[in-house]
Order: C-alpha cells, then sequence, then structure tokens
C-alpha cells in the first residue's frame, strides 16, 4: 500500500502554542520535495514518520528525539492498495486523547468514532459493532482481527514498511546497532545492512558506487582496535590503493553515498519495507555525484512496492529529478502548502514547454501567479 495524500494540523485552536499547518500534499512512487530553509522540510518527513509510529503505538519522534503526542493534532491520510482500493484514515487528538477516529475503503465507510464511542465495521458478518475503546489508543491498537478487519491490518502493514533515514546526519564516525536487520532506522547503521546483502546484491551496490565516481572493488565488515568485540564497521576497498579504508578513513561524501545505496538495496529485496524518507537527500556530495546517485535513486525503473520521498534544496539535485517528482513547498505564517503535477498538472506542463530547468521554477514565483 502507498501513501497517496497526507494533510496536518496542530495547535489550530490553542492560545499557548504555535499552531502549524500541512495543507494537502499529493505523493507519488517518487519524490524530491524541495523549499527554502526554515518552510518545513524536515518537518513534513516527521509529520509522515510519526503517522507510522502512531499507527504502531511506537513514540513520535522529532528530529530523532522522542516525544510526546501533540496533544492537538489531526492526520489525514490517504492511501492506494495494489488493488487499486483507496483507503482515507483521519485521526484527531484533543488534550492529548483520541477525539476522531474515521477509516474509509472506496468511499465506504469502514470505521467511525468519537472520543471512546466507536462503531467498526465487521467483514465477516457484515454488520457494524459498537466498541469503547481507551481514550488514550486507538482501535488500531485494541480491535485487530486480519479476518474481521482487514482493513486495520492493512494500515499496519504500511505502518511497519516506513523509514526514515538522515543523509546528513550520516557520519563515518559513528556506528548504530539496530535490534534485528528489519530494525534498520539509520544510514549509520549500515554495518548491519551491508552484512545481510547476498554476493550479487554486494556487487550492484559497487557497481552503482563506481557509476558515480567512487572506484570501489570490494566491501566487508570486521572488528576494529579499540572497540567492542560485538561493533563492526566498513572497510572499502579503491582501485589503485594497496589496503581497505577503515570507516573513520573514508571521506563524508563517499560513506553517505555507500551507506545510502547499501541500505536501500537491503529494504528493495527485505519485503519488509515499502517507504523510505530521505532527509537532505546529496547533503555533502559535489555536482556530478549528486546527479549521478538521484538518477540511482529517481529515474531507475519505477517499483511499486518502494516509494521515496526526499528532501533537499540542493540546485544541482533539482535539475537531475524529474519534473514530476518534484514537489515545490512554500510556508505562509504556519501554513505549509505543497505544488506539483499531481495537483498544478497545467502550470507545470507550462512550465516544461518554456524549456527552462528544475531549480529556475524553483527560484522563481512561477507556481504561485495565479
Amino acid at each position: 500500500m502507498r501513501l497517496k495524500s497526507l494533510r496536518y494540523r496542530e495547535n489550530i485552536a490553542r492560545e499557548d502554542a504555535n499552531p502549524w499547518e500541512l495543507q494537502e500534499i499529493h505523493l507519488g512512487e517518487h519524490n524530491l520535495i524541495v523549499a527554502k530553509n526554515a518552510t518545513g522540510k524536515t518537518r513534513i518527513l516527521n509529520t509522515l514518520h510519526n503517522l507510522s509510529r502512531l499507527i504502531q503505538a511506537s513514540q513520535t519522534m522529532v528530529n530523532g528525539v522522542p516525544q510526546k503526542i501533540t496533544s492537538e493534532g489531526e492526520w489525514h491520510a490517504s492511501f492506494i492498495d495494489e488493488n487499486h482500493s483507496v483507503f482515507e484514515y483521519f485521526v484527531a487528538f484533543k488534550n492529548g486523547q483520541v477525539a476522531h477516529e474515521r477509516i474509509t475503503v472506496d468511499s465506504q465507510e469502514k470505521l467511525k468514532r468519537e472520543m471512546s464511542s466507536a462503531e467498526i465495521y465487521s467483514n465477516s458478518t457484515s454488520k457494524w459493532q459498537k466498541i469503547s475503546p481507551p481514550n488514550d489508543q486507538l482501535v488500531l491498537h485494541v480491535r485487530r482481527d486480519k479476518n474481521e478487519f482487514p482493513f486495520l491490518e492493512s494500515l499496519i502493514s504500511w505502518a511497519k514498511g516506513v523509514r526514515g533515514l538522515s543523509f546528513g546526519n550520516t557520519s563515518p564516525y559513528v556506528i548504530e546497532i539496530p535490534g534485528k536487520p528489519s530494525q534498520l532506522t539509520s544510514l549509520n547503521a549500515v554495518p548491519s545492512a551491508l552484512e545481510q546483502l547476498s554476493t550479487s546484491q554486494l556487487q550492484n551496490v559497487l557497481e552503482q558506487l563506481r557509476s558515480i565516481g567512487y572506484g570501489l572493488e570490494a566491501a566487508t565488515t570486521g572488528l576494529a582496535e579499540g572497540l567492542p568485540p560485538s561493533t563492526k564497521i566498513i572497510f572499502l576497498k579503491e582501485a589503485g590503493i594497496n589496503h581497505p579504508l577503515k570507516q573513520n578513513e573514508i571521506s563524508h561524501g563517499m560513506f553517505r553515498a555507500f551507506s545510502l545505496l547499501t541500505i536501500v538495496e537491503f529494504f528493495r529485496t527485505s519485503g519488509d519495507v515499502g517507504c523510505i524518507l530521505i532527509d537532505d537527500f546529496g547533503e555533502g556530495l559535489d555536482f556530478e555525484r549528486v546527479k549521478k546517485l538521484s538518477e540511482l535513486i529517481f529515474c531507475k525503473k519505477s517499483e511499486p512496492n518502494l516509494q521515496i520521498v526526499a528532501t533537499s534544496n540542493d540546485s544541482f539535485l533539482m535539475n537531475a529529478v524529474p519534473l514530476h517528482d518534484l514537489t515545490l513547498c512554500y510556508r505562509s505564517n504556519h501554513t505549509v502548502s505543497g505544488l506539483n503535477y499531481a495537483n498544478s498538472r497545467e502550470k507545470f506542463d507550462e512550465w516544461r514547454q518554456l524549456g527552462l530547468n528544475n531549480f529556475d521554477l524553483f527560484s522563481s514565483d512561477f507556481l504561485q501567479k495565479t
């Protein structure tokens, strides 16, 4: 199942907190969200990622820091599954408790809730059931049955398949060890991912790295002096260099590119991951390499089971990505809006006919003109 659109708002009616609203943003299989600094690019990814955490009953996060669920927040998400059925999920919190929850599938209601009073449709009996879920829990958390309520399982399956990665915060000096490989949530956990790749997968990653200008012959994991025996690091062998480079000897750019391609390769074949969020995509890479890396991530043959949502304000990256994969975001006070081919097709087609590049579109006010 793939996320089609998302809108969110919080603290709209409160006077003791700043409101923030994300107007409906439409998403495809590959998405590059671009905006000026302080517009809210990272916050958009956090909002999406936190929805997945909320559905899984996990802690919400802001820039990697655990947070309590916002006391006044509303998510409205639309999904499409492999059978082209459209799922709508709406959840709202008030004073830290669930105020509203609603699910529709192809416009047919399946769940409707007001506070602790709810009704859920049973696919087994074709009847509505009245339930009283706790005020601090979603119906998703207390009423699961894959035969009776398959629509709940579809949402939970999507949520489990979301992974958030920060390209700009990836460093060869940091090592993260996940509880198990399927729980990879950081590019700094790349040693664990590398150990899961088959020989052919590793060769594919090395070939991709050579195509963007890194002449690597081999990649392995191993122990390093001064680290615990359970902690492994990356060793990369460059062509023309006698000995492999230890992880802390690898440049930030090379390490970030290697980490991203390795972990994405792992995700593509794991079967557990359906949506990858990448913040600050390409940060620290030169023009040629960020261009070629984006072609590998955004321009390869479409994979319907893997959605990419990345952020950047890098002009080189914008020009390397297909125009239909761009979402340009703008902020007016506390409200953020996003324009892309899905909701502004005529304007995007008009721009394409002008023959100008994507960065020119970003730096102009063309889309905002009526």
